[in-house]
């Protein structure tokens, strides 16, 4: 699912030196993302943040994998998610999402459970087509004890969390230069308050920003306003991701031979997807930004269903309103 809908398991046993990197995981055991369109640009459903418009699809499956670290150095558990979202428009402007990190499993040591579920509603503030500019808010909700229960070896959270998040896109078919038409570039800023300050241990849950972008280059415009290129690069888009977390407020105190509890988290690297009339595949490999975040390259990777091409007359409508012009792409 997209950032909103990272999973929130615990993948880890729960030793103490480790519980920072299992939050790591819940940071980037996330997927699901919707394309969208602005006046000629196509946005993708990038895999570490969430695009800026609202759509009818359906991500299944997404799919995690990263190694997590000890404080000591030595790696971690792995960690492994396959998780779902599907997303509706009410209007043309207003969408509302379900989905959660799904089922994680980990080795080192072995353990299974079941993320929490998460709803969002998200309204498109503003765009401009001839700009292909747009820009969006949104609020989450991870509803506590709807993933695996306390007495399952990855638990989900028994709290809720809310999120209320920013998101923007802007390309650059505009310029004056050809080759940097195909350029753009989007970006999310998330601000996540727990509903429950502390658990029954006497241990916080921290208040929490995380913020990311995308840099785009995208082939599929390349070859469609700019210069005809070969069959075989016709549909697709690189990009290069990053995504952090920062804990804010309700930090436990550092304990010796621990990662800290304010340390930033992230990942940044490469990602390539594939836009095809009815679907989208995405890969991404996930470079750790830190020990706190992991020790070697992960992987994200997404199989997203478009049913407002697929069926634009039925379920591929808004709710309220007409179907709305996807152009030929």
């Amino acid at each position: 699912m997209n950032r909103s809908l990272r999973g929130r398991a615990r993948l880890c046993a729960p030793r103490t030196s480790i519980l920072a990197a299992c939050a790591v995981l819940a940071a980037f055991a996330s997927q699901a993302r919707a394309h969208t369109i602005v006046g000629n640009r196509v946005f993708p459903a990038t895999q570490t943040i969430d695009d800026p418009g609202v759509n009818d699809e359906l991500s299944l499956p997404t799919f995690s994998y990263l190694t997590l670290a000890n404080p000591d150095g030595s790696p971690g558990p792995l960690t492994y998610s396959l998780g779902w979202e599907y997303m509706k428009t009410i209007t043309a402007d207003l969408g509302f999402s379900v989905g959660s990190g799904g089922y994680n499993w980990q080795q080192r040591p072995n353990a299974h459970g079941w993320s929490n579920i998460e709803t969002e509603l998200k309204y498109v503030i503003w765009q401009n087509p001839a700009a292909e500019s747009i820009i969006a808010t949104a609020v989450n909700v991870e509803w506590g004890n709807t993933g695996s229960p306390q007495s399952a070896e990855l638990p989900s959270d028994p709290f809720s969390t809310i999120t209320f998040k920013l998101f923007a896109g802007k390309g650059l078919g505009d310029a004056s230069a050809d080759w940097l038409k195909p350029l753009a570039i989007t970006g999310e800023y998330d601000f996540s308050v727990p509903a429950s300050t502390y658990n029954a241990d006497g241990s916080e849950n921290p208040t929490t920003i995380a913020y990311g972008a995308t840099l785009q280059y995208s082939l599929f415009y390349m070859n469609s306003y700019v210069q005809e290129l070969p069959w075989l690069f016709r549909r697709l888009i690189p990009a290069f991701e990053a995504d952090f977390t920062t804990p804010v407020s309700n930090l436990a105190p550092n304990t010796p031979g621990d990662f800290g509890t304010n340390v930033t988290t992230g990942v940044v690297g490469p990602s390539l997807y594939y836009i095809g009339q009815y679907f989208e595949v995405g890969v991404m490999a996930q470079v750790p930004i830190n020990s706190a975040s992991g020790t070697h390259i992960g992987a994200l990777a997404i199989v997203d269903f478009f049913l407002d091409d697929i069926a634009p007359n039925s379920i591929g409508k808004p709710l309220f309103g007409p179907p709305q012009p996807r152009g030929h792409y």
